[in-house]
């Protein structure tokens, strides 16, 4: 997998298990999968499918607004995903996250991230879906007559 896209497991690996804050963004589908560890009483970490944002600090003042009782984020992990939804799953990278999740024992995450997982799958297959019935694209060489 680290050849095929110059996607570098092991570091993702480590800044999933230590990073309050990160994002695994997928370029293709223009969305993101933001999880932010941080928690408060009452309250478990947040686990959602957002939009692309244009820069990290963005991201920042996005979950801010989200989570104002919450201190401001101090930084965010970015992970350029550009493979499938399923290439997370079968490198290692899903299971890495749910680990991550668990930890936190909040159910209300648990359930988030794999209602994430089927939310980023279904996104996928309308991108490809679109991608196959022409919508959105356009031909940039066309054949000449």
């Amino acid at each position: 997998m680290d050849g095929n896209f110059g996607l570098d497991l092991n570091a993702a690996f480590q800044h999933i298990g230590k990073a309050q804050t990160f994002s695994i963004f997928f370029p293709t589908l223009r969305r993101a999968l933001v999880v932010d560890m941080r928690h408060a009483p009452g309250e478990g970490p947040l686990v959602r499918v957002m939009p692309m944002a244009r820069s990290a600090s963005e991201r920042l003042r996005t979950l801010k607004r989200m989570r104002p009782h919450l201190p401001r984020a101090s930084e965010i992990v970015a992970i350029p995903w550009p493979a499938y939804v399923n290439n997370l799953v079968s490198s290692g990278v899903w299971e890495k996250i749910l680990a991550r999740i668990d930890e936190s024992g909040s159910t209300d995450a648990r359930h988030a991230i794999d209602n994430a997982l089927d939310e980023l799958r279904r996104i996928e297959r309308h991108e490809i879906a679109a991608l196959i019935r022409g919508e959105q694209y356009e031909t940039i060489w066309a054949k000449q007559d």
